[in-house]
Parts: structure tokens; C-alpha cells; sequence
């Protein structure tokens, strides 16, 4: 069974295993988080606040954004939680990113073994 052709075929490769591996290592840090960052200019509502005046002088804030079930949903972020959801977004889009390189390469080596290249 340790020299199966098919086995040996379908081991990992080097970039499969550096990339299980860094996989491992984002999954194991706290803190993923599927969405988009979105900054918005508001207005406040106090009618002596600048923003009340002009459009030019509405407020800055940031919002996270996400698609579930198919329905659109926001969330204010407090400026403060700002530096830690910005690292677990880019946390998600490192794991996802590593995930399509495996399947690819899991992909290609069951093309070589096939010898099919749909």
C-alpha cells in the first residue's frame, strides 16, 4: 500500500503543504469575519453640529457589510473595534485565498492522473 501509484499521485505537493499550513495558522488565530468594510459620510442629527450646515462636514464612520441568506445586512463599527475587524476581514480573505490554492492543486492532480484536461 506505500507504493500505490494512486497514493503517491495524489500526496501533497510543497505548495499544497505550505499552504495547509498557513491555513492552519490563520485558522488557529482568534477572529475571522466574512464582510466588506464600508465608510460612510453621515450626518449626526444635532442641528448645531457643522454636519447640519453642509454636506462637506458629515462625519465619517465605517460599517461592516454582509450578504446572509441572500439579504443584504450592515453594522456600525465603533472606531475604536476598527484595527481588530480590519485584521479579521483580511484573516478571511487570506484563508480563502489559500483554500482556492489547494483545490486548485487537488484540481491538477487529478487532471495529471486522469490525463483529462476538462
Amino acid at each position: 500500500m506505500k507504493n500505490d501509484p494512486l497514493l503517491s499521485a495524489l500526496a501533497p505537493s510543497e505548495r499544497e503543504r505550505r499552504s495547509l499550513s498557513e491555513l492552519r495558522r490563520i485558522l488557529n488565530a482568534p477572529g475571522l469575519l466574512r464582510a466588506s468594510l464600508i465608510q460612510m459620510k453621515k450626518r449626526c442629527g444635532k442641528p448645531y453640529c457643522r454636519c447640519a450646515k453642509a454636506k462637506r462636514h458629515w462625519h465619517l464612520s465605517w460599517y461592516m457589510g454582509q450578504s446572509q441568506e441572500g439579504r443584504p445586512r450592515m453594522k456600525y463599527i465603533p472606531s475604536e473595534l476598527l484595527p481588530e475587524i480590519q485584521l479579521w476581514v483580511r484573516r478571511y480573505q487570506e484563508a480563502r485565498k489559500l483554500l482556492d490554492e489547494v483545490s486548485n492543486e487537488n484540481w491538477n492532480k487529478i487532471i495529471r492522473r486522469t490525463g483529462k484536461k476538462r
